[in-house]
């Protein structure tokens, strides 16, 4: 009787791993970007869309030395709100790069015939940019004060020394810093600080921007506030309108405006206007004069309730 054949050992199955199925990676956010200086917050509402009327005749003449070298003249006649004068001015501006069209180091000033003299410094170093204003009338210094800001990927810092006495230890002290949350939302805070006089103040504020194309908030909050809103208009892409509100809580006062900037030809011609809740009325008209290297200035402010009003024209030359 033969043996019994040895069983017939079933294939093993080979062990297949699974390959994970690709997923849709997500487009990673871009980094954000520096949001500008505390101090900048509403900046640009009150300089570059809502006028800055002035009364009297004005002659702007900017005569361009060099390439790094620019002077000014500017004549100012029958202000009420400034005597008549003469300012001489002049800006240097060095030859490092810090940005597209920034160069530093820079240097501006000027003084009049009523002795005023304004003085500015601009430098930066990588990161870290430093300003110095100083300011004199007649023969006496009235204030100076070195601000230096630290330039971070997605934020500010700031600290500000005006007009520092270490004879009798008084000083104003700021400390700013602002830090972009979103590529649209910055947020940031403020803290002052005054000694002087035997006495110590302190004052805290918040502040912040969202911005989007097309429209822009912004807010500070503390002893004294400021909002506004900045809207363009999609149809009327040369159309901004812009309402804002300020105050101080320790005098209580507080002053609301509407506005409104409109551009026509590509920049020849700028329209400002507003009107606010003291009921005064201003309106600014530039007007570029081509083919010569001129601007056309003409300002009007009209207040109903105090019967007030001011008519100014100017001329920018250079």
């Amino acid at each position: 009787m033969s043996a019994p054949s040895p069983p017939i050992a079933s294939p093993v199955p080979p062990v297949v791993v699974p390959t994970p199925s690709p997923q849709a990676s997500s487009p990673e956010s871009p980094p954000l970007k520096n949001p500008g200086e505390y101090e900048e917050i509403g900046k640009k509402t009150k300089e570059s869309i809502l006028p800055s009327n002035f009364d009297g005749c004005k002659l702007v003449l900017q005569k361009g030395l060099s390439q790094h070298f620019q002077t000014s003249h500017t004549v100012t006649l029958g202000s009420s709100s400034a005597p008549s004068q003469w300012q001489f001015g002049a800006t240097y501006v060095g030859h490092n790069k810090v940005g597209e069209n920034d160069f530093r180091p820079v240097l501006l000033g000027d003084i009049g015939t009523t002795g005023n003299f304004t003085g500015v410094f601009l430098h930066q170093y990588k990161n870290l940019k430093l300003r110095i204003n100083a300011q004199t009338q007649g023969s006496k210094w009235v204030g100076y004060q070195g601000t230096a800001d630290y330039l971070g990927q997605d934020y500010t810092g700031s600290l500000t020394l005006a007009n520092p006495d270490v004879i009798s230890g008084s000083v104003i002290a700021v400390a700013q810093y602002l830090q972009s949350l979103t590529s649209r939302l910055s947020l940031g805070t403020e803290l002052l600080i005054q000694k002087g006089g035997g006495m110590e103040l302190g004052a805290l504020s918040v502040g912040g921007t969202y911005k989007t194309s097309s429209w822009e908030a912004a807010a500070k909050i503390g002893m004294q506030w400021y909002l506004s809103y900045v809207q363009k208009i999609p149809n009327v892409k040369e159309l901004t309108l812009v309402a804002e509100c300020e105050g101080s809580l320790m005098s209580g006062e507080t002053v609301s405006a509407i506005g409104y900037r409109y551009d026509v030809g590509n920049g020849s011609a700028t329209f400002k206007g507003k009107v606010d809740s003291k009921w005064t009325i201003g309106a600014l008209i530039e007007k570029r004069l081509d083919p010569l290297p001129a601007n056309l200035l003409i300002s009007g402010q009209l207040n109903h309730i105090n019967n007030e009003a001011k008519f100014g024209v100017g001329f920018m030359i250079g």
